[in-house]
């Protein structure tokens, strides 16, 4: 401990998402009314990050920018973004469990030289492994080991964190979500007219509306979405298909688009505006990796369609089949995930089932709880036999 009477707590990120903004505005009064303090420094992003426009750091004025660099060792691309003055100031540091940062090996092993506490917050394990490769598993399992606590996304998260040789209790799962309440709420407050007011702004008909919601890249499968999209269309003459997003893969969406005037490629859109242009969805396609974005379909009241692939984030957890999304075979084709997205849109009863379930899911995840699990936790971690 630093001997400070207020412990500080020091997060260290690459990168502060759109998403985060409320989660760590939250989490910082919590700390408040616990007297504790929060330092957030955050990096500019990964390439990725700027290409979906996806930075946010200026929407936190108290925080502070830490630019890091690359570093290419042994053929791989590693991060170093420094920290020695933060981890000796800090009673906790937090940091992305992620091979990648050096950083995070110089506070695994030096976190008694340092007189601080580590703690990793992550998904407990790469979840895209079958994709990327496992090289760096074996060093994250190595540095997991050695971190004094665990903020896992969710109890899949948790997990994995123990398999990977965490202590039980001290891994805090904190049910990692978006700003549910407030895009509900806002979704609520919008005019009746709302959805035919964005379907005569963007030239659609009247028929079913799927939406994508999210980062356009490879793992996302938008080949395959613009595929199915189009089976749809041949199945269901007037349906429409919208997408809101960008990222390193969207080419093939922006050439659907131009090919199909029933298909609408909206770009990255934040805030407020993307609630209004999803009101006029269904449900909401999902083929490839399932991220937060099914937590911000739930937001919307839209069941997620997907498939059962091996690489999903930790939030896949939140999908319950058949209540509120549907998981298709994993090598089910365009076609035959397009028949299964046809099928709920064709039947009024099942969709509504379907869209209560996603609610009712929305509802029960939220930026304030899991800003309080996460305070309780960093509680937990400060505390001197922890």
């Amino acid at each position: 401990m630093t001997g400070a009477t207020e412990p500080v707590v020091t997060i260290l990120f690459k990168n502060c998402h759109q998403y985060r903004v409320p989660f760590f505005r939250q989490l910082r009064r919590n700390l408040e009314q616990k007297g504790i303090e929060l330092r957030l420094v955050v990096g500019g992003g990964l390439p990725e990050d700027l290409a979906k426009g996806d930075t946010a750091a200026e929407s936190l004025p108290w925080a502070e920018e830490r630019p890091f660099r690359s570093v290419t060792l042994l053929g791989h691309t590693m991060l170093w973004q420094p920290g020695f003055d933060l981890a000796r100031s800090s009673d906790l540091i937090i940091t992305e469990q992620a091979s990648k940062q050096l950083f995070n090996i110089v506070l695994a092993y030096g976190q008694r030289l340092f007189g601080t506490r580590h703690a990793f917050w992550g998904h407990g394990k790469n979840f895209q492994a079958s994709l990327e490769g496992g090289a760096g598993e074996g060093l994250k399992r190595r540095l997991t080991k050695r971190a004094h606590w665990f903020f896992a996304y969710n109890t899949l998260s948790a997990d994995a964190a123990v398999e990977f040789g965490m202590d039980p209790d001290n891994v805090t799962s904190v049910m990692n979500s978006t700003d549910t309440e407030h895009m509900r709420d806002v979704r609520m407050s919008l005019p009746a007219y709302t959805a035919q007011s964005v379907r005569d702004e963007l030239g659609m008909d009247d028929g079913p509306v799927a939406l994508y919601l999210g980062g356009v890249y490879l793992h996302k499968r938008p080949d395959f979405l613009v595929e199915a999209a189009e089976h749809i269309r041949e199945l269901i003459p007037n349906f429409e298909m919208v997408v809101i997003g960008s990222g390193s893969a969207v080419g093939v969406i922006e050439e659907a688009a131009i090919r199909h005037e029933w298909f609408h490629h909206l770009g990255a859109r934040y805030g407020d505006e993307r609630i209004r242009l999803a009101s006029v969805a269904d449900i909401q396609l999902m083929p490839g990796l399932v991220g937060l974005n099914i937590v911000d379909g739930f937001a919307l009241g839209l069941p997620t369609i997907t498939t059962n692939i091996d690489y999903h984030s930790p939030e896949i957890e939140y999908l319950l089949e058949g209540v509120n999304g549907i998981v298709t075979p994993e090598h089910a084709t365009p076609e035959e995930f397009a028949s299964v997205a046809a099928d709920v849109l064709g039947s009024p009863e099942r969709l509504a089932s379907l869209r209560e379930g996603a609610e009712l899911a929305g509802k029960e995840l939220s930026i304030a709880d899991m800003a309080q699990r996460f305070a309780d936790g960093i509680v937990q971690a400060l505390r001197e036999n922890a």
